[in-house]
This record gives structure tokens, sequence and C-alpha cells, in this order.
């Protein structure tokens, strides 16, 4: 079959899907064949599409990309395996879940981020191609993330040159790339196993996985084009094994390469790491059978309990679904073994006393767990109906040893499986009397070796944080209710649910990448999570319902929702929303270059139209994202922030906040607002004093004039600022703010303006037109800017689409583009 007819079947069938399909924000399908397959993920050039995959064997006999008009998907992909018939629940193993294919190559690439999870590509004739870049390249950082991802026997055709993957089995194109659980075997070619590779790569993590028997070299990280690109590679607890090429991992054009607790035999890094490789082993694994791709680790192992827990993107089970960690530290590789060298404490009471210590007590736990050197484990076995409600006399002893504490373990519990709310049982709860200062706190004498996990369990009532980390690196805290009830037992409320504070605490983790990791933080009467801590490394909040009830539907608000006074964070993937005051807070001059992406702040956790929309409204009472006292070099991106009682993001000082495609609309106040409140004016931002407003006060594009054709057109503005290259975005809403500014509903475009015709003192301008795509008629756009350094203005005035162009292409060529009569 021709290219060209199969574009044109699949243009039919995308028509039929669209006219029955459900008005959800994003689309959502439940696979079983393999045409279903294929045309889910077609459905990427129109929206984001959510691929539940049923367990089966799936064949590709064409590359999607060859089946669209545009060079890439518009919209995040998600595939995710392990379903049973219904989608209505899951295995986590891949191998339960595989495509195959006798395309050249098969190709996902997409403007948005691209995310595959329990899913097995084996004996497909070329190679993949992962790519999520944005629009032109100049939009927001985009992500490849693979969980639980097979790759074994790719390439049978005896070739890998297709399109942009260097001739390796799997080429990987995006600014930030997050590897966990993958296992690439016995894939043939000349080159790399994994090959990452991107103008602007920022991130590239890699942990508990497996690279082995392949015909080329490992994992390789490179960037010809760029000899000055200062990417970073995080790389834990990973196996390279007898990978034919020579080369187990090769780098190129960054030093920044941290590798930790790896086995490999050959690094190839051009220019040599900075840090040097900690942890490293050089043995041989002793897999079960690699032969027959079992890789599975031997009794014998070297890889068995000597992994570090200090990962940088962490999952809680392993390749096959399992546990992750069982003995005194996980294994490396991409499966754990049931091979356990550590002590197991149970809590057998809810009684609690200072003296004498009550044997089967959470305090006697951790006082013993204390008094053990090696990892210890507290279990829960109390007798009785669920919850077993703990009532503290006192803080609980500070922990200072290494401990898990499970409180799934308790007969009952069971953790959350909605991706979206919070359906978890919990059995264990922690309650304080309001005296008490805290339940959990690790001290800032305790050393990077040790650290507290922490996972189902309910704790409110503290009048400091029910969970202090003020040293220690590597915690952990998921799965967690605090505040609220546990069924008709109130818990209690706390100042704070979870503070980070000192300079020596770093590598935390509050919440994870996975359902059941996703943590309830309401009710809290200073902040929900206060990050004081600062360190180079920082720390992790992420998939946290933060001021809302389980469901995500309703107010459950802390007075701020996440409060930031330290430095290198990362707050990603939350709901947060429904607040007294704030959704984020950074406040003060050390809050600095934090990352703040991909959250909900100010919505619900979803809402549906069928036909008539539930809200989808659940405001902070004040400002989205609140900036001042010097806060400065954060990064605000790709997040959506609407319905607030004030600003979308408010910025009162600073500089170097950076802040793009964020989808901000409907807030009480402006979408943006830099410095004094309201809408700044134009003018010379080269002007004596510029640097002492926020993002110096960086003026917005003056949009003049949006039109096309009903599909395509050209926005044309003229930018005014100093010399300097910068960052034009621009954005659609349905109607425009009441202000006459902004506010930005949809990210539509990108471009580039470069202005160099401005005297000493001065401004310059240049004049600037960006082509438009889509659906463009009834829409107002509005512009933002940013320079170099991070400064982004606030959103420019309106200017409303004329449709008044006749002019597109179809599938055929030219057509008619036409505008709606009037």
């Amino acid at each position: 079959m021709s290219i060209r007819l199969r574009k044109l079947l699949w243009s039919v069938l995308l028509l039929v899907a669209c006219v029955h399909r459900p008005a959800f924000a994003t689309e959502e399908r439940c696979v079983n064949t393999s045409g279903e397959l294929l045309g889910a993920i077609l459905l990427a050039v129109d929206d984001d599409v959510v691929i539940r995959v049923v367990q089966g064997t799936y064949h590709l006999d064409v590359n999607p990309l060859d089946l669209i008009e545009d060079p890439s998907f518009g919209y995040t992909i998600t595939i995710i395996g392990g379903y049973n018939s219904a989608c209505t629940s899951r295995s986590l193993d891949p191998h339960l879940t595989t495509i195959t294919g006798d395309a050249d190559i098969i190709q996902l690439q997409t403007y948005d981020s691209l995310n595959i999870d329990s899913i097995r590509f084996a004996h497909i004739a070329g190679g993949l191609w992962l790519e999520a870049v944005s629009y032109g390249g100049s939009g927001p950082d985009e992500q490849v993330t693979l969980r639980r991802v097979i790759f074994d026997d790719l390439c049978t055709s005896g070739s890998c040159n297709g399109v942009n993957n260097g001739g390796s089995a799997v080429g990987i194109n995006s600014d930030d790339v997050s590897m966990s659980h993958v296992l690439a075997v016995h894939n043939a070619h000349s080159n790399c196993a994994l090959y990452v590779d991107n103008h602007d790569l920022n991130d590239v993590y890699l942990s508990y996985s497996i690279v082995a028997d392949n015909a080329g070299d490992g994992l390789c990280i490179t960037d010809v084009q760029f000899a000055d690109d200062d990417y970073r590679l995080h790389a834990e607890n990973n196996i390279f094994r007898d990978n034919a090429g020579g080369q187990d991992i090769r780098t190129r054009a960054s030093p920044y390469i941290a590798l930790r607790n790896n086995i490999y035999h050959v690094l190839d890094a051009s220019p040599a790491p900075n840090t040097a490789p900690s942890g490293t082993l050089d043995q041989d694994p002793d897999f079960t059978a690699p032969a027959s791709s079992d890789y599975h680790l031997q009794v014998s192992s070297p890889a068995i309990n000597s992994g570090t827990l200090l990962v940088s993107n962490p999952l809680s089970q392993d390749l096959d679904g399992g546990p992750r960690v069982v003995g005194s530290a996980p294994d490396r590789g991409a499966y754990e073994t049931n091979v356990d060298d550590t002590n197991t404490l149970t809590v057998t009471t809810t009684a609690d006393q200072l003296v004498p210590l009550i044997t089967g007590s959470l305090r006697w736990a951790i006082t013993q767990a204390n008094a053990d050197s090696g990892l210890n484990y507290i279990h829960f076995d109390i007798p009785g109906a669920c919850p077993r409600i703990i009532n503290l006399v006192a803080p609980l002893p500070t922990i200072t040893d290494r401990v898990i504490i499970e409180g799934y373990t308790q007969p009952g519990s069971a953790p959350n499986t909605n991706a979206i709310g919070f359906n978890a049982t919990i059995c264990v709860g922690i309650r304080g009397d309001l005296s008490d200062d805290y339940a959990f706190r690790i001290p800032s004498s305790v050393g990077i070796s040790h650290y507290l996990q922490l996972s189902g369990v309910g704790i409110g009532g503290f009048d400091i944080a029910a969970v202090d980390l003020q040293g220690g690196a590597g915690s952990w805290i998921h799965g967690v209710q605090f505040g609220g009830s546990l069924g008709n037992t109130a818990l209690g409320n706390s100042a704070v649910n979870v503070r980070l504070a000192g300079n020596t605490t770093y590598y935390n983790v509050i919440g994870g990448e996975e359902d059941g990791d996703r943590n309830i933080i309401p009710y809290a009467w200073v902040a929900g999570v206060l990050l004081l801590a600062t360190h180079p490394n920082g720390s992790t909040v992420q998939n946290n319902y933060i001021g809302t009830n389980a469901n995500g539907l309703a107010a459950a608000p802390n007075q701020v929702g996440i409060q930031v006074t330290g430095s290198h964070h990362t707050i990603r993937d939350n709901l947060v929303s429904g607040n007294q005051t704030f959704g984020i807070e950074l406040a003060g001059t050390s809050a600095l270059d934090n990352f703040i992406a991909a959250n909900r702040i100010g919505l619900t956790s979803f809402y549906l139209c069928l036909p008539i929309c539930t809200g989808a409204d659940l405001p902070n009472i004040s400002h989205g994202i609140y900036a001042h006292g010097g806060a400065g070099d954060n990064t605000i991106n790709a997040n959506k922030i609407a319905w607030n009682g004030g600003t979308g993001v408010r910025l009162v000082d600073g500089l170097r906040n950076s802040m793009l495609s964020n989808a901000i609309h409907d807030n009480e106040g402006l979408g943006i607002d830099l410095d004094a409140a309201g809408v700044d004016a134009v003018d010379n931002d080269a002007a004596a004093g510029a640097g002492t407003r926020a993002n110096r006060g960086l003026n917005y594009p003056a949009l003049s004039l949006a039109q096309g054709g009903a599909h395509r057109g050209n926005l044309r503005t003229l930018f005014a600022s100093t010399n300097g290259t910068y960052i034009l975005q621009a954005f659609s809403s349905a109607a425009c703010d009441a202000s006459g500014y902004g506010e930005g509903t949809s990210y539509v475009a990108s471009a580039l303006a470069t202005i160099d015709n401005a005297n000493s003192g001065g401004n310059g301008s240049v004049i600037v037109d960006i082509p438009l795509a889509g659906n463009l008629v009834g829409h107002e756009f509005t512009l933002v800017a940013r320079d170099a350094q991070g400064n982004t203005s606030e959103f420019s005035h309106c200017a409303p689409y004329l449709c008044d162009q006749i002019f597109g292409y179809g599938l055929d060529g030219a057509t008619a583009d036409t505008c709606p009569a009037e």
C-alpha cells in the first residue's frame, strides 16, 4: 500500500473517531488491536492522548509518522501497557505487552512530551526514534520518559539506518530524558543500543536499567553540533555488560557526568567527568540466562544489595512489578531479588509512652532501628479493625540511621491505584496533640548515608511539621495522607505537613512518579510543603494533591500550598489548588534555581463535558504563583494556572525568572503581573534602574495584527528592547482579559527575535512574523517575550484574529482555507 493511500485511509478513520469521541480534556483510548493502537497514536495530531494497551502482541507494519502531513505529532503521547481487556487494572510487567513490526523505522515524534510505560518493543525490522521537542525548538523543555520499557532484538533487518537515529537501535531526541527500569538487549547494528542527542539537552536520567549483549556500544550521549553543551547525565544502579562495540557508556561534549553504583567495563567520556564515578563495579553481574533474555540476578550476583538509594528518578517497583528495595540497599539493574539482609521490626500496638518503652510500639521500633547500624524496616501488624490510631505522648525519637516505615503492611491497607485521585486505604494513623513538634524528624547532624522512607500512614496534629527533614539524603515520603480523617477519626492538622530545612539534606522526594506514590497534603495552617533547604542537588515535590481532598475536586486548604525559600528544588506534576493564599510562593533571595513545571494550579484534578462541563475551577484564594523578596533564576514552564483569586503569576521583584508555555487563563487578576501591580507600560527597559525591577521590566511585544485563513495565518508584532536574541511565544484564548492584556489559554507557536539596532542605554526594535496553524477563527492572540537570561515579560495586548485570506494545504495540495460567512 502506498504512503499516500495509507494517509488517506487513516484520515478517514480519524474523522470517524472524532465524531464519536467523548469530550475529555485529554483523549483516552483502551486498545486491543494493532489498528486501534495505530489509530490512537494518530490522535496526537490534534490532542494529548493517553493510550492504555491491553496485554498482547501488536504488529506495526508502518511508521506512524508516515501517516500524517505534519513533520511531527503536536501533542503529548502516553502509551501504557499491561491492561486487562476492560483497561480497569494492569500489570506492570512489560513482557505482557509487546510491539513488533516490519517498518524500517518506527518514529514516535511529537512537539510535546512522550511517555512510555510497561511496553516491550521486540523483533522490529528497523530501529526506534523517540522525539519530544517543542515546535521550532524554541518552546518549553519537553521530555521523553521511559518506565519499565524493554528494547529486545531491534534492527532484525540488519540495518538501523532509519531517519535521525544515528544508526542505533533506539534514538532519543529531547530536552530532557528520564529512563528507569529499561532493558536494552540483543539489538543489532554497529553504533549504540541507546543513543541520545539534542542540541539543547538538559538532563538525562538513567536508573535501574540493563544495557547488555548488544552488537554496538551501550549508552551514547553526544552533541556534535554544540561542543560547549552542558547537559547533565545522572546514572545510578545500572548494569552494562558485553556490548560488542567495546564502550558501555560513551559521552561527548559535557563534563557533567554523575555515575553512581553502576556495573560497567568501559567508560569513554570526552571531556572527562568533573566528578569521579563512585561505587563502580567491573564484575560479571551473574545474570540468570542472558542468551534467552532472562536478566534476573542469580543469588551470587555482586549487584544484589549494592545499589544506592540516591536515585534521581526512583520508582517503587521493579521491572516485574515487585518491590524495588528488599534488602539493605537496592539491587543494581532492572530486577530486585528477594535477598534480604535487613532487620524487620513489627509494630503490634497503638500504645505509646516514654518510660519504659512499650515493646511493639512505634516509639520502640524507631529506637531499635536507631541502635542498629544497618537498614531496618518497620512493619505493622496491630490487632483490630482499620483504622488503628497511635496517639503520641511526645514527638517520636529523631531518626539517626536508615529506616523504611511501611504503613501499607498493616492488614487491610492498600496503596492508591487511581491515575486521578487517591483511593488508598490507610489503616495506621499517627496523631499528635498540637503540642508535639513533629512526628518524624531527621536532625541536621545526621549524615547523607541515612534517610527515612515513609509510606502508607496518616499523620496530623503537629505544631512544627508532621515530617521534618533537616539532615540525611534520599528520604522518600510517598503514599501518605496528611491531616483530615481516617474513617470517622480526625487526625488533626499540622502547621506544616512536610518541611525540608537546612543546607545538608538533598535528593529527597515528596511523592513520586507513580500513582501509588501520591501524597494528600491538606489543611496545614502555615504551608502544605515548606522548602527551606538550600543545596545544589535539591529535592523533588512530585505528583501530590496539595490543598484538595482525595479526589481533587474540592478544597482542603493549606494557608500556602508550597512555600519555597530554598534553592534547586523541582516541583512538578502536582495539583496545587484550593489554598487560602498562594498556590506556590517563592520568597526571599535564597529562593533560586527552582524548577516548577507541569503543575495544575487553581484547577480541579479533572473535568468532563458530557455535554455540559463539570466545574474545572478550584482557585487558590490569592495568586497562583507568587515570587517576592528577590526570588530569582527560577523556571516556571508548562503549568496550567487558572481561576486563582489574584494574578496567575505575580513577580514583585527578582530577576531571570523564566516563564514559557504556561496555560494561564481565567484568573481574577492579570495572567502575569511584574513589578508594581497592574499592566506595565512598554518603555525603555534599558534605562537606569531597570535591573532592580522584576525581570528587569522586560517589555512585552506590541502585538499589531493577527490575520489569515481559517486554519493558517500570521501573527505580526513590533518588539522593542535591548540588543540580544529573544524567544517570543504566542498564545490564544477564546476571549481577551478584561484588562485588554492576555491571558494565554493555549500555547500556539514560538519565534526567535534578534534586536541589533539599540543604542547605549536605549532600545532597538524588530518586526517579527509568527506563522499560525490550527482553528484560528474567533480567538484572541497575545504574546510574551523572554530574553537570553530568562527574564520573561507580561502578556501583550490582545489582538482578535482577522480571517480575511483564502489559502491552505490539504492531503492533495492547495485547498481553500475559507473564512466562515459573516
